[in-house]
């Protein structure tokens, strides 16, 4: 979760036909099934393409105790499918020396090979298979069921840090989907059913609520003829769900939580409560973070790492989400330090940049960095592809054509402001994690 989300939006800003010359182009063209296409042609020589196929379907479309599904989809979509057996959609994409992975997140599921370009068509012909004949048999859901499960206890119930984080969204939303991480409950996880996910599937893994987005050494003629060929004839089965209308209620009051686990040392997290990816406080928000924890100079870093020495590790993340999303700290505490006394701390920063001390050469500074770092990442086609859809697959890309903008004209009051709005006592949900011997 430290994925720096200024750098992301700095990105994909300059996108487009209309963006800085220097910067990748886009072209996007969409079937008459729904399923839209984005080519990136980067004319690097390079020899390498990202194929990514984005599915607008996370753990927020998910009900309760049906939690994980969209995760647990994930991992069976590289089963049997009508023209394939188990393993074998790995086997090819091993044989002409690509790399395949996929992820589930809050929002929506990525699935990506990274390959010569000459295997591109053969990349997008393998995921229009694993949309329109998936089997999904039952003796291959059990056993994977207890793969997850093992990632449950792995990721979450046996690892300190992870449960805290699962334990902070299951306190910070009450009502909306978000109060469940992807990985779901264990109770959910064990009680699916092979129908659950067949019937999850036919739902969301349709042409018009999917975009085909690939990145590299490639023409967009290419991109959208080899596409088209593939995935022209897949049918929509299902109407689409409606809006998600559940809305987090706005909380009325300060949440302090202590939770207990087998760790040596506590552990803090904070949450606050803040808009969706398409508000227009997000740029000062992204810079919030980046002044919190950004680097060794960033003052999380310098005030409790290095100087006051209360923290192993701490950072500020600006969690940008479909819906209304979070601003959160995290902290690990140096041995025999309290987690109420690092957020004692971190409440005296936060204090201080709604007052203004802020110098403005910190302000150019996160310029600089983001437009360095942003460069430097163009290098990547996985990163470039990746980062495109994942705004085309959540429906709007103005607050990225408004960004180079916005973070040109940012002030230091713009971040005092977005600090006072936000960080409020009433607006935060802090959990600590304790042994309890």
């Amino acid at each position: 979760m430290k994925k720096n989300l200024l750098l992301i939006m700095f990105f994909l800003f300059f996108v487009g036909e209309s963006m800085g010359q220097s910067l990748p182009k886009f072209y996007t063209k969409t079937l008459n099934n729904g399923l839209q296409i984005v080519a990136i042609p980067m004319d690097n020589g390079s020899n390498v393409v990202s194929t990514n196929i984005f599915y607008n379907v996370g753990s927020r479309n998910e009900i309760m105790g049906k939690s994980g599904i969209a995760h647990m989809l994930e991992h069976l979509n590289f089963k049997s499918t009508k023209n394939l057996n188990a393993g074998e959609f790995d086997e090819i994409v091993k044989g002409f020396g690509g790399v395949n992975n996929a992820s589930t997140s809050f929002d929506y599921t990525k699935y990506y090979i990274k390959s010569s370009s000459k295997n591109m068509d053969k990349s997008l012909e393998l995921f229009a298979e694993l949309m329109q004949n998936l089997t999904l048999k039952d003796e291959e859901f059990q056993p994977e069921r207890d793969v997850v499960t093992e990632e449950r206890r792995w990721r979450t119930d046996n690892n300190p840090m992870g449960y805290l984080q699962y334990r902070l969204f299951n306190n910070a939303y009450l009502y909306h989907p978000y109060h469940w991480t992807p990985i779901g409950f264990m109770n959910d996880i064990r009680n699916w059913t092979i129908e659950d996910i067949k019937d999850f599937h036919s739902t969301y893994y349709q042409p018009k609520n999917a975009v085909v987005v690939v990145a590299g050494d490639i023409t967009k003629e290419d991109v959208f003829s080899s596409t088209e060929k593939y995935f022209k004839d897949i049918k929509n089965e299902k109407e689409l769900p409606g809006k998600i209308h559940t809305i987090e209620p706005k909380q009325d009051g300060e949440k302090e939580i202590t939770i207990y686990k087998d760790s040596q040392v506590e552990m803090l997290a904070m949450a606050f409560h803040i808009p969706n990816y398409e508000h227009e406080d997000q740029v000062a928000l992204s810079a919030l973070s980046e002044l919190l924890s950004s680097g060794k100079s960033s003052y999380l870093q310098k005030i409790l790492v290095d100087e006051k020495r209360m923290v192993n590790s701490v950072y500020a993340y600006n969690l940008e989400l479909t819906d209304p999303g979070l601003f959160m700290f995290m902290a690990v505490c140096n041995e025999g330090v309290k987690a109420k006394d690092v957020k004692k701390e971190i409440n005296k920063i936060i204090k201080n940049i709604k007052d203004g001390k802020i110098d403005k050469k910190e302000i150019n500074k996160i310029k600089i960095n983001t437009k360095a770092d942003f460069i430097f990442s163009l290098e990547s086609s996985s990163s470039v592809a990746s980062l495109y859809g994942s705004y085309f697959v959540r429906g709007n890309t103005k607050p990225l054509f408004d960004y180079e903008k916005n973070i040109e004209e940012l002030k230091k009051g713009d971040i005092v402001k977005v600090a006072k709005k936000y960080l409020t006592k009433e607006n935060s949900t802090t959990l600590i994690l304790k042994n309890n011997k």
